[in-house]
């Protein structure tokens, strides 16, 4: 299951990696210089990765990125397709990770501006009533996205699967929220629950402002060897060229939708903040791709240097500047471990079947109907091990404290284990020790620690 799901974030880093390429040939860069710097995004530590384990990071990567490319393509030909893309693909996006969705401020403003500023070329004068139908056809590709994620939705709602994530970490701990079950028990409500979910509903723009300062500063000194890149490569946007077309349309977007992530990642106030400066290192890129094509495109301009000087500076610029990722990229090529991993995540590359031989260990101690109570990073361990392979079907497997910051049992919970004690046998992989004033907890051969009524 694992090297399945770490094949579909690989697949989908490397799409996002060519689109990156194709968006920056789309805003005009030169071909050696976009297709070195598409580097910067592949060796990006946290982006390779998030594109090495079986999360969600890069693939929503690749739906921002196919969007951000579908709007050049249509802006290029004028082609409603590419804005029924573009909408398509945004919908569908909402059934993988919601922060894609922050992109709709700087995809809204960039429409507008197309509009109303519409380029100076023939083939946009006198066009505003096919930018309408364009716009149709892109909010229609939106509603059909939408809707089949919605239909995929109901259709594994209505499974109501025992791995679920509703099942294994939201039913029985209700309370904690204020919740009660009728609270949750249509299709609408559990979808709300996602896309407002209560456990984080304080924890969205909650930072301090001086956290953010930090977190800001953090953000750029890990960048600021290539500023003064990627902001030439935003100004060269606003540039008049040969053709007589101006890309500062485009530039806007970009800019936008850069500190829009940015300020989303920074004011979010969860320990694991920084995997969402994905979606702004991802525009990062293209800002130094443009930049270095920037440089080669000025280089160029001068007549004096043989053909082959500016070509050749700007590959040396790169490389030179990439230098500084090599150390880290053949330490992890030869490792076969992924950069910014600590010792933990390194131990379970280089042994990927060790969670697996644990779990099975556990279970193999324990009764075909038990329940357990775990951490959020063991559970699906446990079901895949005995769901799967096993076939024990009947177990349940639930993460003790759902609630980030809360460690005492919700009293839902508390009810649900009332609920169950006299029928099934129940486990913690944690000694619930606020329990021992209702019930015996017993240490078992399995390591695990079972409740006996008094």
């Amino acid at each position: 299951m694992h090297i399945e799901f770490n094949l579909l974030s690989a697949v989908a880093g490397a799409l996002t990696v060519s689109l990156v390429y194709l968006i920056l040939r789309k805003l005009g860069a030169w071909q050696i210089p976009a297709i070195l710097s598409v580097f910067f995004l592949a060796f990006a530590e946290l982006f390779w990765k998030h594109a090495s384990i079986a999360e969600i990071y890069t693939l929503s990567s690749a739906c921002l990125a196919f969007i951000f490319y579908s709007l050049l393509a249509w802006k290029e030909s004028h082609d409603p397709r590419w804005l029924f893309a573009a909408g398509f693909v945004g919908g569908l996006s909402l059934g993988i990770h919601t922060t894609v969705a922050l992109s709709a401020i700087a995809i809204f403003i960039y429409l507008l501006l197309s509009f109303f500023f519409p380029l100076s070329s023939d083939r946009e004068k006198g066009k505003k009533k096919e930018y309408f139908t364009d716009i149709k056809a892109g909010v229609a590709g939106a509603l059909l996205g939408v809707a089949i994620f919605l239909s995929s939705f109901l259709f594994l709602d209505n499974l109501n699967a025992s791995a679920s994530y509703y099942n294994t970490v939201v039913r029985h701990a209700l309370s904690i929220w204020g919740m009660t079950p009728a609270d949750f028990d249509s299709p609408f409500e559990r979808l709300a629950f996602l896309y407002f979910p209560p456990q984080f509903s304080g924890q969205f723009f909650a930072v301090s402002s001086e956290l953010i300062l930090e977190r800001l500063l953090e953000f750029f000194s890990g960048v600021s060897w290539m500023m003064v890149v990627a902001v030439a490569g935003i100004a060269s946007l606003f540039i008049t060229r040969k053709d007589l077309t101006s890309r500062w349309r485009e530039a806007v977007l970009l800019l936008v939708a850069f500190f829009t992530f940015l300020f989303f990642a920074v004011s979010y106030d969860v320990f694991d903040y920084y995997v969402f400066y994905i979606p702004a290192i991802l525009i990062f890129v293209i800002a130094v791709g443009m930049g270095f094509s920037a440089i080669n495109e000025a280089l160029s301009s001068i007549s004096i240097l043989p053909k082959f000087i500016p070509g050749g500076f700007v590959v040396v610029l790169i490389l030179a500047s990439l230098w500084f990722l090599f150390p880290n990229t053949l330490s992890a090529l030869e490792s076969r471990i992924p950069p910014f991993t600590d010792d933990y995540e390194a131990m379970l590359f280089t042994s990927p079947e060790m969670r697996l031989m644990e779990a099975e260990q556990v279970l193999d101690a324990i009764e075909d109907n038990a329940i357990i109570f775990t951490d959020w990073d063991t559970a699906y361990n446990f079901y895949y091990a005995a769901h799967v392979l096993q076939g024990r079907t009947e177990m349940a497997f639930h993460e003790t404290y759902p609630q980030e910051g809360v460690s005492e049992l919700a009293e839902s919970t508390l009810a649900y284990i009332a609920g169950n004690i006299d029928a099934r046998p129940i486990y913690f992989t944690e000694r619930p020790s606020e329990l021992a004033v209702l019930y015996q907890i017993q240490r078992t051969g399995s390591g695990l620690f079972r409740l006996v009524k008094k």
